[in-house]
């Protein structure tokens, strides 16, 4: 059975993922980020219900920490309609997807089950990739932008390479690409993504590895991602986020495991991913990574390369979960439109969402995240978005048992807009 981990600081909204969920999984409960940390760190978890908005540490803080204790759960964002930027923000830091309150039952029920579903054939995929060789992936695309980044790829030999780019652009495919053409291709590829506030302390020894005995939990020597990818790849995306320490390893081209003195050249390709900004924020590690660069542009730059994009994912998601999916017209106009803050892998995150948990084959504009539709410059999304509102206001002014001054600051607005 499957473990379920919900946290939220209020009561309430615990009790009522437990009545929607019980029965068909194991329950973990926190009211707090600290809370949900420690349950993590002591039992396997595999999705989390996360509230964006709590006392102490925030739900993107512990979302950012959960991923780093393990960056397999699946979280779930829970948050209020003013919130929901946010929500859309905290896809950048590995969210699956993010339910509004007050959320629908069954669409609970179906997202939880689909999520697990997607988690396990994503597993299985891994395990026969392992078995058969590393399927490799393709940039999709037809704007000139997209064309000419083909064309760089082509080029690139050897030596090591930046890829810059927003939260959620095509970094890691860039990478298994460039590794896939190399002379590197049947050796190792490793990611890694660093993320603020990260301990230094464990990331070095990631890297380098330790000696028995080095610790009291090194009860067995380990190699480290360095030794691991020593005639492969490694991809590093975040590097901006890399330690000072490591940095210089780097530069000195050699490492030690921890607990030995016996120092290895690195013969690791390195592969980094960074923000655009990289130059301004550390000059050095811009010019000692960048002995090739590439930029990749965001998603709202090639908008017109969103339908083909739409297309192949529920294609790909449709296959993976045994549906056939389309999107209607209005739907995809209402996509094309949005300014996609969390790039391709919030696109991804969007699209495999709807495939999960449609009930039709075709998907209508009204079956899009909140966010999207209110970014929707045609009428029929302006219309919709605004039958949204006054249903949700409805729903939170019933929850809140008709009382106008409580549902207005739930909903952080002013009474007099309540019916």
């Amino acid at each position: 059975m499957n473990n379920i981990l919900i946290v939220d600081d209020e009561l309430s909204i615990r009790e009522s993922f437990s009545l929607i969920l019980e029965g068909k999984y194991n329950l973990l409960l926190a009211a707090s980020g600290e809370a949900a940390l420690k349950t993590v760190s002591d039992q396997k978890v595999d999705m989390v219900f996360l509230d964006i908005r709590m006392p102490g540490m925030n739900g993107l803080e512990t979302l950012r920490r959960i991923k780093e204790l393990d960056p397999d759960i699946e979280v779930v964002m829970v948050t209020a309609v003013n919130d929901v930027q946010k929500a859309g923000e905290a896809i950048k830091y590995g969210a699956r997807d993010y339910v509004v309150k007050p959320f629908d039952v069954d669409f609970i029920a179906r997202l939880a089950e689909q999520t697990l579903l997607r988690k396990s054939i994503f597993s299985q995929g891994n395990e026969i990739k392992k078995r058969n060789g590393r399927e490799i992936p393709e940039l999709i695309g037809q704007t000139e932008k997209i064309l000419s980044l083909e064309s760089s790829l082509g080029k690139i030999k050897g030596g090591r390479v930046l890829v810059l780019g927003e939260a959620g652009t095509e970094k890691e495919t860039i990478a298994q690409i460039i590794h896939a053409s190399s002379d590197r291709a049947n050796q190792p590829f490793q990611q890694i993504s660093l993320y603020p506030g990260m301990s230094v302390k464990n990331l070095t020894a990631q890297f380098l590895g330790w000696e028995k005995g080095t610790s009291t939990s090194a009860l067995e020597a380990k190699s480290g991602w360095l030794e691991q990818t020593q005639a492969g790849t490694l991809f590093i995306d975040n590097i901006e986020y890399l330690p000072k320490a490591l940095f210089e390893i780097f530069v000195a081209n050699h490492f030690s495991r921890e607990g030995s003195a016996v120092a290895a050249p690195i013969n690791s390709r390195f592969i980094v991913g960074s923000s655009p900004d990289l130059a301004e924020k550390n000059r050095s590690y811009f010019d000692f990574f960048a002995e090739t660069s590439l930029t990749l542009p965001p998603l709202r730059e090639r908008s017109s390369d969103i339908p083909i994009l739409v297309s192949r994912l529920a294609e790909k998601f449709g296959t993976r979960y045994g549906k056939e999916i389309k999107f209607n017209n209005a739907a995809l106009e209402a996509l094309i439109s949005y300014n996609w803050p969390g790039n391709i892998r919030q696109l991804e995150n969007v699209v495999e969402r709807l495939v999960l948990t449609s009930k039709n084959n075709l998907i209508p504009p009204e079956a899009l995240p909140i966010d999207v539709l209110l970014e929707y410059a045609e009428s029929s999304g302006r219309v919709f978005v605004e039958d949204f509102d006054r249903q949700y206001i409805q729903a939170v002014l019933e929850e809140c048992g008709g009382n106008k001054e409580k549902a207005a600051r739930r909903l952080g607005i002013n009474p007099i807009f309540i019916d």
